[in-house]
């Protein structure tokens, strides 16, 4: 077995390095630095011609995409139960909410911070800036709606829950006031207590260098 994840620190990959952890799965943390651009390096390029993380390498497969990256950890460690392959009801509000962060939260924080992705003018992007914080705001509610229970799909931790701590943490960045978000933030300290959480974020920040 062969596992190797490239991250960027601060970014969505967090929940790949956590998912991992959650599996006790031995695999090399490769650190890519977004703000110095070496995601557009041509070593990563030649991984990921689309110049983004995650990328996980399984085997000597190349995985790209969050969700992708997340769903093979799950199913590739089915005893860690990070998705829960047996019932269908509840895998599909797994891949609803996966999807629903990609298409709604990561749109946003796009507009945000990578307005440059959807218009060359500087204008236009200030609009795109001012147009996301406004969207982020109103999405960022669902997370509220959906930490009705322990955990975003009930009782199990999923490989869907890093993505409420990824969410808090842009919403941070931006700013935005996150005091109305009892139950979110509630989450999110659960998501913190975790193990698997501590780990990860170690690696992320550079404190290790490999999983133990």
């Amino acid at each position: 077995m062969s596992l190797k994840i490239y991250f960027g620190p601060g970014s969505v990959a967090l929940a790949g390095l956590i998912a991992l952890e959650e599996a006790n799965a031995e695999f090399e943390p490769v650190r890519v630095v977004l703000a110095e651009g070496e995601q557009r390096k041509p070593e990563f390029l030649a991984l990921n011609k689309r110049g983004q993380v995650p990328v996980l390498i399984a085997d000597g497969q190349v995985i790209a995409e969050n969700i992708a990256v997340l769903t093979y950890i799950a199913n590739r460690f089915p005893d860690a139960k990070l998705l829960p392959l047996g019932d269908p009801a509840k895998l599909a509000r797994a891949y609803e909410l996966l999807s629903w962060f990609a298409t709604n939260v990561h749109i946003a924080i796009a507009q945000i911070a990578r307005s440059e992705r959807f218009s060359d003018n500087a204008d236009v992007q200030a609009g795109l800036k001012e147009s996301g914080k406004v969207r982020l705001k109103g999405v960022l509610a669902e997370f509220d709606r959906a930490a009705s229970g322990t955990w975003l799909l009930g009782e199990d931790f999923s490989v869907v829950d890093p993505l409420a701590f990824v969410a808090w943490r842009w919403a941070e960045r931006f700013e935005i006031d996150l005091t109305p978000h009892r139950a979110w933030a509630a989450l999110v300290d659960r998501i913190k207590a975790r193990p698997s959480f501590v780990r990860a974020t170690a690696i992320e920040s550079g404190l290790v260098t490999r999983a133990a």
